[in-house]
């Protein structure tokens, strides 16, 4: 049996940290798995498709993403019985501060879609397939996206702002709710990141159970060694009176740069 999991999201709940595991520990996951991470994912323009989609919600936009992976997946050799171990955000839609209207509500195609091309994929074989989704408190999650967004784009809403236009997305569990109820014969796994937060493997800790090593390979994984950096308070209402600022773009870039280097090497001598 090929076994595969997906590792679906959601946005800030420990994606990068979870990737700087499963990276970290290739050496070991190669032989039983093939390990598709997003730097490949992105290479192929997958990640470009399945957010098109959820932007547009078409069926041409919905066939354009599956065919997309098919190819993908087409010229991978999974020999005769390697799994898959795939973590890609993306998988399921723009990131929702980024795409208000619709938030997630493009997941639950998304995913039965990339389902779907895996069986036609492994056409013949028995595939035993795992979703697993990361959550968050929500207030924790909204705040998340909001420090994210004052880094990446020239953002101006204050913290309160931005959560009053976000507060009618559904809570992460509604929509891990909703894949389920799309996908009944898909076993679908959930965990808060508050939960693994303080775990010896941090956000890696699901991956060590489905990876089932041998006693002496197990102690062999060592923890992620990246994560997305929390900036402080302060640092993050520099941040946003630089996007209130009258620079131009090039010399907001240049400052937002800068503040950054500063609060992350601060962070780095805490540590």
């Amino acid at each position: 049996m090929r076994r595969i999991l997906l590792h679906l999201g959601l946005h800030k709940t420990g994606m990068a940290a979870a990737q700087s595991f499963l990276h970290e520990n290739r050496r070991l996951i190669w032989p039983q798995f093939a390990l598709i991470l997003p730097y490949k994912t992105r290479k192929a323009g997958l990640n470009e498709a399945a957010t098109r989609h959820s932007i547009y919600r078409l069926d041409a936009t919905l066939a354009g993403f599956g065919g997309q992976v098919q190819a993908f997946l087409n010229e991978l050799d999974f020999g005769e019985r390697r799994g898959l171990i795939l973590s890609e955000e993306n998988f399921l839609g723009l990131r929702p501060s980024r795409n208000r209207d619709e938030g997630y509500a493009a997941a639950p195609e998304l995913a039965e879609t990339l389902v779907s091309v895996l069986h036609r994929r492994f056409l013949g074989d028995e595939v035993d397939i795992t979703i697993y989704l990361s959550l968050r408190q929500r207030d924790a999650w909204l705040y998340s996206l909001w420090a994210h967004d004052l880094q990446q784009s020239r953002l101006v809403q204050d913290l309160d702002s931005f959560r009053a236009d976000l507060a009618h997305l559904p809570a992460l569990q509604e929509t891990a709710d909703r894949i389920k109820d799309r996908l009944p014969s898909v076993t679908i796994q959930t965990e808060w990141m508050e939960q693994f937060q303080d775990h010896r493997f941090g956000a890696g800790a699901s991956f060590v159970s489905f990876l089932d090593l041998p006693p002496d390979k197990t102690s062999q994984l060592v923890g992620p060694t990246h994560s997305t950096p929390s900036f402080s308070a302060e640092v993050l209402q520099e941040m946003l009176a630089l996007n209130r600022s009258t620079l131009d773009e090039a010399a907001l870039i240049t400052q937002k740069r800068a503040l950054i280097q500063t609060a992350q090497t601060e962070l780095a001598r805490q540590i």
